[in-house]
């Protein structure tokens, strides 16, 4: 009696605005940026005060599934003849669901550096007061590449993200979009979850198969969307726009296959092994984040290139952690 409501109670919680897990101060130049459609809705994206090349650090320590890696990149060892390919363009950094948002400021800072571009991080569709999937931020964010005037926008998304960034690319006629892991079916990428983190959990016996597809359709409901309307396959079938997507066979949370179906000859997918979906989400491999580079960058980027890739190390390789600055 007490799990009657059970699927609601599922669909409430991923329905429900979820609180940022980043507290104070993110960082010295991460600063709020709001964005306003023509219905005066607006969203709270992140932007970025003063940031010099000369003189930043960047660095992430971090754990996934016990796997611990560390990611350095020194602003004053890019090159500077490279320093601002990208001047005059836009990059949109779309958030995956509860996506840890240290990773992306992080990296934000990175491809500002790298690029000269103006880097935005716009919030995961679960920071919405009314949760869809992403799709209503679209009209502000689109409100605000054209009041910027950016001569390229690229337009990356993370998992859920790739919702919105797809949604955003389909109104563009200069875009340019990556989507990493990007969620092509949200009941496979909600089974997935439910069979990693929840499956083993005692009270799992009391939820059946049943009660997680109600859940899931109820979540459809309350945020009044199609399973059509997020289907990031069909929508880029047809779109003009280059669309680079990265995926990998160790990656339950997505169904990498999707791809297969699509003719768009505009579409190139670039596939991994060994990595899951918050390994993926967090570029955790040094031939990955090369890749990823050298398609924003339109040049080839080697692993090798690590001035412009920073170093990413096991915390005990320490062959590869002596190429890390004192």
């Amino acid at each position: 009696m007490a799990l009657s409501g059970c699927a609601s109670f599922i669909a409430n919680e991923i329905n429900s605005p979820q609180g940022s897990k980043v507290k104070g101060n993110i960082s010295e130049w991460a600063v709020p940026r709001e964005m306003c459609d023509s219905n005066l809705y607006c969203i709270t994206a992140i932007g970025l005060a003063h940031l010099e090349a000369a003189n930043h650090s960047l660095s992430l320590d971090f754990n996934i599934n016990d796997k611990r890696k560390i990611w350095r990149f020194e602003a004053n060892n890019y090159d500077s003849k490279n320093a601002k390919p990208l001047t005059g363009q836009l990059i949109l950094l779309f958030a995956g669901y509860s996506q840890p948002t240290e990773i992306l400021y992080i990296h934000q800072g990175w491809l500002k550096l790298i690029t000269g571009a103006e880097v935005l991080v716009v919030p995961s569709a679960d920071k919405s007061e009314k949760f869809k999937f992403g799709l209503d931020y679209t009209a502000a964010v689109v409100a605000e590449i054209k009041r910027l005037q950016p001569t390229t926008v690229h337009l990356i998304g993370f998992s859920m993200g790739a919702v919105a960034a797809s949604e955003i690319a389909q109104q563009l006629d200069n875009a340019r979009l990556y989507l990493i892991a990007p969620m092509t079916d949200f009941e496979h990428s909600a089974q997935a979850i439910w069979d990693i983190f929840y499956r083993d959990k005692l009270y799992a016996a009391f939820i059946s198969q049943d009660t997680l597809s109600q859940a899931i359709q109820l979540v459809y409901q309350k945020a009044n969307v199609t399973p059509a309307e997020i289907d990031v396959v069909a929508k880029l079938d047809d779109v003009g726009s280059p669309t680079f997507i990265y995926v990998s066979q160790n990656d339950r949370v997505v169904d990498a296959a999707a791809w297969n179906k699509t003719n768009n000859q505009l579409i190139y997918q670039r596939i991994y092994e060994q990595l899951n979906h918050l390994e993926m989400m967090a570029l955790f491999k040094q031939e990955f984040m090369a890749d990823f580079v050298s398609d924003l960058l339109e040049r080839t980027v080697s692993i090798s290139e690590i001035e412009t890739l920073g170093i990413l190390c096991d915390a005990d390789d320490t062959n590869c952690l002596s190429q890390l600055p004192d």
